[in-house]
């Protein structure tokens, strides 16, 4: 299933004046950080636009309304960096996404409401600001692209399609399905969403076909509590009309690569049943080494790990 994005992106609602880092001694009265200059430069490209309160005077949440009309947008097609409490305050009024911007020259401020916080901008991009703005909406983000496929974070409009996917007769031989009960399992997306995607900004996704649209996979990256340490490992299933096709190592090859750069973890793991000859003889593939037999929840499972400083 095909998760349309409502919404989109289109301006940025920020007051200059308050991202301003000039000190009183500085020569220049206006300074910006060279982070903030080039993202601001790059919005123009990804045509969204800037909506500044300090030239519109809008300090109230009637004129920041006005003015967005006159611009033709939407307040939820909108986000707004703030790094006072003042302006904050108009996302709360107006319901906006937003980032809130810890401003060395101005101290004592909350920034209660953002979704998230900056103390600079030299990871901060186009993209950045997107997946803020998606989470506020609840848009799932869209992590890896492959060849065939794209790896999006699972949203409750799947679960007809992971129902339709698990019930392969191979597919829970090797793992656990999904609650037979569907209330159950929509608690515990909702909680998955919630506390792994929105904590970790990773997880296991579902991999939709490009061709197509439908959703083929479920693979992505989860942790696994060991005794001694909690570890990052690597998961997949993929549906048994789609399996001997390759996807399973594009897919889990791509997720490497996203692991090495994207986490901070040295080394990944998976953990599989000594029967299930097809999984172990992917992860020799994919350049992971058996470690040892080990015992997790009364299940005899053979460890295997791979150094992600090795990822190719």
């Amino acid at each position: 299933m095909k998760i349309r994005e409502k919404l989109t992106f289109r301006g940025l609602i920020i007051s200059l004046k308050e991202l301003n880092i000039a000190k009183p001694a500085d020569p220049e009265r206006f300074v910006m950080e060279d982070g903030l200059t080039e993202l601001l430069d790059g919005l123009y490209r990804y045509q969204v636009q800037i909506v500044n309160l300090d030239m519109y005077q809008a300090d109230s949440k009637e004129k920041l309304l006005a003015v967005l009309q006159l611009l033709n947008l939407k307040p939820e097609e909108c986000l707004l960096l703030a790094a006072t409490d003042k302006v904050m305050s108009l996302a709360q009024e107006l319901d906006l996404a937003c980032m809130g911007y810890l401003n060395p020259r101005i101290l004592g401020q909350r920034l209660s409401q953002a979704q998230m916080l900056a103390q600079g901008f030299e990871e901060v991009d186009v993209m950045f600001l997107k997946r803020v703005y998606q989470r506020k909406h609840q848009i799932p983000w869209t992590l890896i692209e492959t060849r065939r496929c794209i790896l999006r974070e699972i949203t409750l409009e799947d679960l007809d399609d992971l129902y339709e996917l698990y019930q392969g007769k191979a597919i829970t031989k090797y793992m656990e399905g999904l609650y037979e009960n569907r209330v159950e399992e929509e608690e515990y997306t909702k909680a998955y969403i919630q506390n792994m995607y929105q904590f970790y900004g990773y997880g296991m996704w579902v991999a939709v076909e490009k061709a197509t649209g439908k959703v083929i996979a479920r693979a992505g990256l989860d942790h696994m509590q060991l005794p001694e340490e909690t570890v990052l490992q690597l998961g997949y299933v993929v549906g048994e009309q789609y399996q001997n096709q390759g996807y399973a190592t594009e897919l889990c090859e791509a997720i490497l690569d996203y692991a090495k750069n994207h986490t901070q973890f040295a080394e990944i793991y998976c953990f599989i049943q000594k029967e299930n000859h097809i999984s172990i003889h992917l992860a020799e593939k994919l350049g992971f080494i058996w470690k040892e037999d080990i015992k997790i929840r009364r299940k005899s499972l053979q460890k295997y790990v791979k150094s992600l400083y090795n990822v190719d």
